[in-house]
């Protein structure tokens, strides 16, 4: 018992969480130090901070998609 609102949250929440990630990523690279120890924290950083939004963001997203339905 799929509903096609279902499917369009999964979709949005999808793109939604690619683009903060992908968003998070090229900002912690672009300023991260030319060296092996300041792309390893840029990396650190990228994960925790990109995992961190994609629970706010689904906690938004549900709570916007839940008050539509």
């Amino acid at each position: 018992a799929v509903d096609l609102h279902d499917v369009w949250e999964g979709v949005v929440k999808s793109l939604v969480f690619g683009v903060a990630g992908s968003l998070v990523a090229v900002y912690e690279g672009y300023h991260s130090e030319p060296t092996p120890e300041g792309v390893g924290l840029a990396t650190t950083r990228t994960v925790v901070i990109s995992s961190v939004l994609v629970l706010l963001l689904n906690y938004l997203l549900t709570a916007a998609f839940l008050t539509t339905k």
